[in-house]
């Protein structure tokens, strides 16, 4: 079952939603995460079509810089991500949990891989001056309640974003 598409069978109930998240975070503890990442935009007026926007374009800097110039097409090199909106209205940011170090045979990608927060914080702000970025090592799986807690609401949980969204078809 498609944990996106299987909501428009019928009109899904707040429990469903709760159930779908239970679901999404038990999915994303299966996956070897190394960093939470927050990417704040600190500017209410920012919508979610741009927020999605800037989180691209921050994607595929970071790529760039830690993969070198050909990185669009080496899609298994690519960090893996999962962003999840929150706060939209108020002050729109996203809570990633990223895996970055996960296959790494090269060791000129090894070292600039482990300087992640640096290169992902500098494209950040390059991107959004007025922002801010907090990068963290995952210790337990408390994270993953806390990216998805908005997420048994119908509007955001349709809303959360895969890096594999932004591959090249």
């Amino acid at each position: 079952m498609n944990i996106r598409t299987c909501c428009h069978q019928k009109q899904p109930s707040h429990l469903d939603f709760q159930r779908l998240q239970h679901e999404l975070r038990c999915w994303l503890r299966g996956f070897r995460f190394d960093h939470f990442v927050t990417l704040a935009s600190n500017h209410q007026p920012l919508k979610y079509l741009r927020m999605r926007e800037l989180l691209k374009q921050w994607d595929a800097r970071v790529n760039r810089e830690i993969n070198g110039p050909r990185w669009s097409k080496r899609p298994d090199e690519r960090l893996l991500w999962f962003a999840f909106p929150e706060k939209l209205d108020v002050n729109p940011h996203w809570h990633l949990v990223v895996q970055a170090r996960s296959n790494i045979e090269n060791l000129t990608r090894q070292e600039r891989t482990l300087q992640l927060p640096q290169i992902a914080e500098k494209h950040w702000l390059r991107l959004v001056p007025q922002g801010s970025f907090n990068c963290q090592d995952i210790e337990d799986h408390k994270v993953f309640d806390y990216i998805t807690k908005v997420t048994d609401r119908d509007d955001l949980f349709r809303k959360f974003v895969v890096s594999k969204e932004f591959l090249k078809s």
